[in-house]
C-alpha cells in the first residue's frame, strides 16, 4: 500500500519593510522602522525639530534584487499631520530570470492631513525579466501624496522584459487615480503608449492640485506633459530614449510641486490631537499574512527609535 502523502510546509511571504511615523508634541517621530528581507529603512533625519513635523527616511538595499520570484513589499503609515519623505538612493534592476515574475509592492495609509513624498529611483526591466509593480495608497481627509517614478525598458542596447505597473490612489470619496500600465510584448510600442521611447518618467500628485511652473520655470520643462485628474490631483510625464533626457522634462515640475507641499502651513493642533488619538488606539489592519497591523510595533522589531515603547504624547499638547 502506498504510504501517507508527503506534506510540505507552506512557503512564507517575504518579510515586508515597514515604516510608521506619528506626531508627538510639537514634532514627529518614527513609531516603527522594521527591516524587511530586501530593504532597510534608515532615517535621514532621526526626528524633527521643535515646531516641525517632517521626517525623512532612505530605503537601503540589503539583498540583491530583483531576481525571478522576488517579492519586495513596503508598508507605510503616516500619522495625522506628519510629512514623511521616502528616498530611494539607488536605482533597481530587474535581472534576466528567463521570464519568471518578480514583484514590487508599496502599500501606504495616510491619516488626516498627512503628507507622503515618495522620491523613487529608476526601475530598469532588463531583457528576460518579468516585473509586476504595484502602488496602493489610501488617503484620509486632507491627506496629500507626491510620487516620483521612472520606468526604464531595458538596459542600453537591449529589449525589455515584460513590465506591468498598477497604481491606485484612493481618498474618502473614491479613487483619485487608478491606472494599469501593461507593457508586455509589443504593447509598449503602440501609438499612445510609449511608441519608440524607452523611458517613462512621471510625477503624480493626489489629494491636492499643484500649481504648474511659470513659463520660464526651467530648461526642458516643455518636454513633459501635464494631466489634471478629475479629482484633486495631477500627473506630469515625459517620454524619452534615456533616463536623463526624461528627467530633464519632469524634474523641474516635481521639485516645484515638492516645494509647494513642504511650504504649506501646519494643520490646526486641535484637529491633529483628535486624529492622532484615533491613529494610536485603532491600528490599521493589514492583509492576512503581512505581519502585525501598523501602529502596533513590537519593541524588538523597532530600530533606532528609543522612545517607541510608549504611546506618543498628544499633538499640539
Amino acid at each position: 500500500m502506498p504510504g501517507p502523502a508527503r506534506r510540505f510546509p507552506a512557503l512564507q511571504a517575504p518579510r515586508p519593510t515597514r515604516i510608521a511615523v506619528e506626531c508627538t508634541g510639537d514634532g514627529a517621530r518614527f513609531a516603527l522602522l522594521d527591516q524587511g528581507q530586501y530593504l532597510a529603512p534608515r532615517p535621514v533625519a532621526g526626528g524633527s525639530a521643535a515646531g516641525s513635523r517632517q521626517l525623512r527616511v532612505a530605503l537601503i538595499g540589503i539583498s540583491m534584487m530583483l531576481l525571478g520570484g522576488d517579492d519586495v513589499r513596503i508598508e507605510v503609515t503616516v500619522g495625522a499631520g506628519v510629512t514623511l519623505e521616502v528616498i530611494e538612493p539607488a536605482g533597481m534592476v530587474a535581472y534576466d530570470a528567463e521570464g519568471k515574475q518578480s514583484r514590487w509592492t508599496l502599500e501606504a495609509v495616510l491619516a488626516e492631513d498627512a503628507v507622503l513624498i515618495w522620491e523613487g529611483a529608476p526601475v530598469v526591466a532588463a531583457a528576460g525579466s518579468n516585473v509586476l509593480r504595484e502602488t496602493r495608497v489610501q488617503l484620509a481627509a486632507g491627506a496629500r501624496i507626491l510620487i516620483r517614478e521612472t520606468l526604464v525598458l531595458g538596459r542600453s542596447g537591449e529589449e525589455a522584459g515584460p513590465l506591468r505597473s498598477r497604481t491606485r490612489l484612493a481618498g474618502p470619496a473614491g479613487d483619485y487615480l487608478y491606472e494599469d500600465l501593461d507593457l508586455h510584448g509589443p504593447r509598449h510600442r503602440a501609438v499612445g503608449v510609449l511608441g519608440t521611447s524607452k523611458v517613462l518618467d512621471s510625477a503624480t500628485a493626489a489629494g491636492w492640485r499643484p500649481q504648474s511652473l511659470p513659463p520660464d520655470g526651467g530648461p526642458g520643462r516643455t518636454a513633459a506633459q501635464r494631466l489634471d485628474l478629475a479629482a484633486e490631483g495631477a500627473v506630469v510625464r515625459a517620454l524619452a530614449a534615456t533616463a536623463h533626457e526624461a528627467a530633464r522634462g519632469t524634474d523641474p515640475e516635481y521639485r516645484y510641486w515638492k516645494e509647494q507641499l513642504l511650504a504649506e502651513p501646519r494643520p490646526d493642533p486641535a484637529r491633529l490631537k483628535m486624529a492622532q488619538s484615533a491613529y494610536v488606539h485603532r491600528p490599521i489592519p493589514h492583509p492576512p499574512g503581512s505581519g502585525a497591523p501598523l501602529g502596533t510595533p513590537e519593541p524588538a522589531e523597532v530600530a533606532g527609535n528609543p522612545s517607541s515603547s510608549g504611546p506618543a504624547s498628544g499633538c499640539g499638547s
